[in-house]
Formats: structure tokens, C-alpha cells, sequence
């Protein structure tokens, strides 16, 4: 895999403090912008502590260097925008400019709070002044620096297909797609209608994988209904064509943020905070709801720990890859239910998410001939390659040391290796 940076400043510095807040059990979300029409503010990271009742909502700014008092009341106007508690400002370099003393006062007087994390290996220490937990495992924010990094390529790769006009009108699309539902739906106010236009925009999209292979292959576009294609499936099963992988990537990054948001729209029933007067309690303005959702949503709201679900399915997807090795469940659920909050004894209802949420012909968890691996349907090779590469630093050995059959062991180096070249690709390259 290749090497992380030893002093990550700008977005590698964003990276890392992400991915020390998700490795703790937390819902992060990055580079959120409201465009209302224009860009109007960014937060560079949003967490969210759904073990708390109600859950607790984080903005944090993250500055490299060259910064100043203007920087600090620039992100507390946006907090008080946005209606939300402070945060935390982070930074790597101290402000020449400000007395420590004024930084106190403003802190006291703002309720920000402030962590000068100067070398990453303090950054344990400045966490533990925040009262949050440490990671279940130490590897894991290593990890998901690796996770962050990779999805920042795979956007990277619709502008360089766009430029070099490889699939250009369906990575369009993708690229509208993704600030829908990273940036435009964080920014609605109901979350009734964060849910109606998540659904509305994820029905419109399902087929974006497949268009864009369409594109690569012949030159015309179909974003409604397009053919199978071999373009496709070198994609899918051997890590080729980023663009492809990427769409991919945001179909199920659109399903994990309906999953958060249906889930923030339950809790809001159950605290009163939302009166809805069907016996579901699922009124969603579109009513884009289908039977099946609404009795899904009904079944998996039963589980003691449904509020973790959005945790468990960011996890799931974007560090484990989507998939579970069949002949050690035992360590994987142990090691889910510690990184996520779900016990072991509803992580196989916590899995049944997409199934019941997004039915399809047989499970969404597939499991290929000769794998030793449950699959989730659909999932990048680029981000299975995160889970493969997980796997080896969690056994500390070369995947050949691993124990599996020559098939399985071909498959996670081909994921593993697929991820290696969108990190390592020039961004021209993204696009081969």
C-alpha cells in the first residue's frame, strides 16, 4: 500500500484527524459545503455521538497554519449559522499573532475548543483531553487514513474523466450526485425531507456504475437503463476503470446516508421532537417509502442498538470493504461490536440493513465460489481493498500467510493491489 505522510498538512491533516474521530466509534462527515447558490461556508469535518440521547452533533475546523483570531470567529459565525454547539478548532502550527492568553479568553468566551496538535504522535494524548474514547484497535486510525484518502481519489478520478472526456456526461452526473448528498441534503433543515430527497435522488441514480462503463465503452450514454458490458465488470471484480469504481462507491455511500437519516428521523419520533401520526410513524413528504421499507424500518428499529446502525454501515463499508471472512466470524463480530457499539448478537440484524432497506433478488451479502468471504454486492475493488489490507494488519502477516485457499488469497491481493494503484496513479492515470 502506499505510504502515508509523516507530517500531514491541508487535506492529508484533515484525513488524519478524521480518522482519529471515526476510529473512536464516531459518524464523521467531510468537506461539507453549502451552495446556496454559491458557496456560502465549508466544515471541514461533522461528527456525530450517536451514543448519546439525544445524539451529539461536532463541527471541527482543521487548520494546517496560517491562521488567526479572524479564522476562529469566522468558524464560530458558522456554528451559530448552522444552530450548533461550538466544536473544536484544530490546528498544527500556533498563531504567532495571538497571546496564549487571548486564545484562553476566547475560548471561554466562545466555548471552543482548541487542539494544537503539532506531531502526529500527540494526537492520542490532545484526544484523551476531549474525554472520547481510544481506538478498539491501535491500527485503526492508520487505516482509516488509508479509507479517507482513497475516497478522496476516487472523486478525484470523475474531474480527470471529465477533462480527459472518458465517460464525461455520466461522471457529470456523479459528480452532481455526490454534492447532493454530501453537501446539499446536510443543509435541509427536516429531516423528513433530507429523506425524500436521498430516496428521489438514489432512485435516479441506481445505474450510474453501469452508465458509466456504457460511456467508456461505446460513446453513448444511458443513465436510465443501460446494458451489461465487459467494461463493467473488469471494474467490479478487477479493480480497473476508477470512474467506474467511483459511481460504485457513491450508490453506497447514498445508501449509508438514507440509512443515517431515517435513522435520525426514528429518534426524533421516539423524543417527541417529530409528530407523525401513522403507526410506523413514517410520513416522509414524498412518500417515496415502499411497503417493504417501512416494514424494514419497523423490524430493524426493534434492535436495542438501531441508533448505532449509521456507525456500524460507515464502518462496514469504508474500513472493513464490505465484506466478512466466513471462517473467522467470531473475531469479526468481536471486532465490529467494539468498533461500533452493535453487540455480537445484532450485528447479523445490523447486516440485514440493505436487505430490508433496498431489496434485491437474493441478499446484497454475497458469497462467491471458492471465497472464503461474504461479499457486500457492488462494493468497489478499491475500498474492498481497504478491508483486505485491514485484514493483514490486524493478523500482522502477508496475505499468502493467511490461511486461505489460492482463490480467496488472489482476490484480496487484487483488491489490495487496486487500491495501491488509485493511491499511487497520477491523476491523469485515473481514468486507464
Amino acid at each position: 500500500m502506499a505510504g502515508l505522510a509523516k507530517d500531514p498538512k491541508g487535506l492529508e491533516l484533515e484525513d488524519f484527524i478524521a480518522a482519529h474521530f471515526v476510529s473512536r466509534g464516531f459518524y464523521v462527515e467531510t468537506g461539507v459545503k453549502e451552495r446556496n447558490p454559491d458557496e456560502i461556508l465549508e466544515l471541514d469535518l461533522f461528527w456525530t455521538d450517536y451514543r448519546k440521547e439525544p445524539q451529539e452533533r461536532h463541527p471541527v475546523e482543521i487548520k494546517s497554519g496560517g491562521w488567526g483570531l479572524g479564522d476562529i470567529f469566522k468558524f464560530y459565525g458558522w456554528t451559530k449559522y448552522l444552530g450548533l454547539e461550538p466544536g473544536e478548532f484544530v490546528h498544527k502550527e500556533p498563531c504567532g499573532r495571538i497571546d496564549p492568553a487571548s486564545l484562553q479568553h476566547v475560548a471561554s468566551r466562545t466555548g471552543i475548543t482548541f487542539l494544537h496538535v503539532a506531531k502526529p504522535e500527540d494526537a492520542e494524548s490532545h484526544f484523551k483531553t476531549l474525554g472520547l474514547p481510544e481506538p478498539s484497535r491501535s491500527y485503526l486510525p492508520e487505516l482509516w487514513r488509508f479509507s479517507f484518502w482513497a475516497q478522496r481519489r476516487l472523486l478525484i478520478s470523475l474531474q480527470s474523466a471529465i477533462r480527459q472526456k472518458v465517460c464525461p456526461e455520466t461522471s457529470k452526473a456523479a459528480k452532481e450526485y455526490h454534492r447532493l448528498i454530501n453537501d446539499a441534503v446536510f443543509f435541509i433543515p427536516d429531516v423528513r425531507d433530507r429523506v425524500g430527497s436521498l430516496l428521489t435522488a438514489h432512485f435516479e441514480h441506481q445505474e450510474l456504475g453501469a452508465s458509466a462503463a456504457y460511456e467508456c465503452e461505446t460513446g453513448r450514454v444511458e443513465l436510465a437503463n443501460p446494458p451489461d458490458t465487459k467494461t463493467f465488470r473488469r471494474a467490479l471484480f478487477n479493480g480497473e476503470h476508477f470512474p467506474i469504481q467511483t459511481c460504485l462507491y457513491l450508490a453506497h455511500r447514498a445508501r449509508l446516508y438514507i440509512i443515517k437519516a431515517l435513522v435520525d428521523y426514528w429518534l426524533g419520533c421516539e423524543r417527541g421532537e417529530i409528530q407523525d401520526a401513522t403507526a410506523l410513524r413514517i410520513n416522509i413528504k414524498s412518500s417515496l417509502l415502499s411497503p417493504a421499507m417501512k416494514r424494514g424500518i419497523e423490524e430493524l428499529s426493534r434492535a436495542t442498538s438501531f441508533r448505532m446502525f449509521p456507525v456500524f454501515w460507515q464502518v462496514f463499508l469504508w474500513s472493513w470493504g464490505g465484506f466478512l471472512l466466513k471462517d473467522r466470524l467470531d473475531e469479526e463480530y468481536a471486532d465490529l461490536e467494539r468498533e461500533t457499539g452493535v453487540p455480537v448478537y445484532e450485528i447479523p440484524i445490523a447486516l440485514s440493513v440493505y436487505d430490508k432497506l433496498f431489496p434485491m433478488s437474493g441478499s446484497w451479502l454475497k458469497e462467491p465460489d471458492n471465497d472464503s468471504r461474504r461479499v457486500l454486492t457492488l462494493m468497489p475493488a478499491a475500498m474492498r481493498g481497504v478491508g483486505a489490507f485491514r485484514r493483514k494488519l490486524r493478523e500482522e502477516k502477508e496475505y499468502k500467510d493467511l490461511g486461505f485457499g489460492d482463490a480467496t488469497i488472489g482476490r484480496l491481493i487484487s483488491d489490495h493491489n487496486a487500491c495501491a494503484r488509485l493511491l499511487d496513479s497520477k491523476e491523469a492515470d485515473l481514468v486507464r
